[in-house]
């Protein structure tokens, strides 16, 4: 987005790194030869695995679960079919967002918390998807060196995310590879544009303004020339032009659907999101108590007093705000939490059984009764979790809680299979193989479990292999 987004700009001889975010990119250009999906998504493993070990990232339920359906949304819009994507959030003020090979991609809480509405952060995501699409991001790794995909594309999260830790940063720059990977990471203005044209026709069919990624370069605009972020990557690499803003409002006019649907969620996720980022929670709910009115303040007051170990004063704000709005989600499992933070398990079951009942098979909502029910009735969880786990496949977060679920109840076999196919979607794949191993020794007297294990272990096993040898290959 505006420039999305800013290049790498250690050379070689770079006396030092800048923030710990502050150059995270989107990477992409084309090659002379093509990538394997394969590859691709090999890439974008070993980038996110590095990554995760060097970003911090939020990991509220509903707000990640919120973004990923916006994703989701998104893509249906577009033509891409190739692999899902998969959408996080970084816990940085920066206003950044980025792609990553292998259909990751990354927005800061930072730019999150500066959109003013749903159309603008989709247009940010929009933008992203189109590099994506584009086949930009992988290309542009994939062409800047003969080493192992996976290598390359590790030491690059670690120049990207370099100031949180030098010291893989500067092994880069000893291997004399960090200019290589500048020189494919650097976006064109070509690129920029493209990314622009594609996101806006993914917006209008997705049901989205496209007025919103204008809006969102203007704001952007603004600010740059406040000098507010003189020292942001984002706009001191790719500026956001003048006739980028005027061709992108020209497109979007033309491009805006006949009937725009926006979800009431952006307010409250977004309020979700700086309860849990506010430094000062008790500072802030004592300011809100004196303004807040509308149903997301009071929502966000409350995050906040219960953050602030104030429970009994959330739990007063949250049960009024249910009382008038049942069908609310996201008051719903805020009442829930903070009810099991109070050690009120049955009222907090009680809640959760009743948002169910509104929001059939919602893997959050399941994923929290599920717990909920593991201390007392660990076979009703398991039997929950195991119809959610058939519908959401690939959910981490259930899949983890079938597997507590699965143990609590005795049934050994099936926690460790859960915890393998936990693993396979973390691309923990030597852990993988473990679980199901040991998934498989126990299954011996069921044929029909076994032979599912089996197939899942030689497909790991498969991946596993193919991994090394496209390493022994680019080394």
């Amino acid at each position: 987005m505006a420039g999305a987004l800013a290049g790498v700009l250690i050379m070689p001889t770079a006396p030092a790194l800048a923030g710990p975010y502050d150059n995270l990119p989107d990477m992409g250009e084309a090659i002379d030869r093509d990538i394997s999906l394969a590859e691709e998504l090999a890439m974008g493993d070993g980038f996110m695995q590095a990554l995760k070990r060097q970003a911090t990232f939020v990991t509220h339920p509903l707000l990640n679960h919120y973004v990923q359906s916006l994703g989701e949304r998104l893509a249906g819009a577009s033509s891409w079919n190739a692999y899902p994507f998969h959408f996080t959030v970084i816990q940085d003020d920066s206003i950044n967002a980025f792609a990553a090979p292998g259909g990751h991609i990354s927005l800061f809480s930072g730019l999150i918390l500066r959109t003013d509405n749903e159309n603008e952060l989709a247009g940010v995501m929009a933008h992203e998807m189109a590099h994506v699409t584009q086949r930009h991001i992988a290309r542009m790794i994939a062409g800047s060196s003969a080493m192992s995909l996976t290598t390359l594309a590790a030491l690059a999260a670690a120049i990207l995310v370099g100031g949180s830790n030098p010291d893989a940063a500067a092994a880069a720059v000893n291997l004399g590879i960090a200019g290589a990977i500048q020189q494919q990471i650097n976006f064109t203005r070509d690129h920029e544009y493209e990314a622009d044209r594609i996101g806006i026709q993914i917006l209008s069919g997705a049901g989205f303004d496209p007025e919103g990624m204008v809006s969102f370069f203007e704001k952007l605009a603004r600010q740059e020339g406040d000098g507010f972020y003189v020292h942001n990557e984002l706009l001191r690499t790719h500026p956001v032009t003048t006739n980028r803003i005027a061709e992108a409002a020209n497109r979007a006019r033309a491009a805006r659907p006949s009937k725009v649907f926006n979800q009431p969620d952006y307010a409250y996720a977004k309020a979700a999101l700086a309860a849990q980022l506010d430094p000062r929670p008790l500072a802030t709910a004592g300011r809100l108590e004196k303004t807040a009115e509308d149903r997301v303040s009071l929502y966000r007051r409350a995050l906040l007093l219960g953050r602030a170990g104030s429970h009994e004063e959330a739990l007063a704000v949250l049960q009024g705000l249910h009382d008038k709005a049942r069908d609310n989600l996201w008051i719903g499992t805020a009442l829930a939490e903070t009810l099991q933070r109070m050690k009120q398990d049955d009222q907090a079951i009680r809640v959760l059984e009743r948002q169910l009942a509104l929001f059939p098979g919602h893997p959050i909502l399941t994923m929290q009764l599920g717990r909920l029910w593991m201390a007392k009735e660990p076979e009703r969880a398991y039997a929950l979790l195991r119809q959610a786990v058939r519908e959401n496949p690939r959910h981490t977060g259930l899949l983890h809680a079938f597997a507590d679920a699965a143990g609590r109840a005795g049934r050994r076999a099936e926690h460790h299979e859960a915890m393998g196919l936990f693993f396979i979607q973390e691309r923990r794949l030597p852990e993988a193989r473990a679980e199901l191993e040991t998934a498989r020794a126990l299954s011996a007297g069921d044929t029909i479990s076994r032979q599912r294990i089996d197939a899942l272990i030689d497909r790991v096993e498969t991946e596993i292999i193919e991994a090394q040898r496209r390493k022994e290959e680019h080394s």
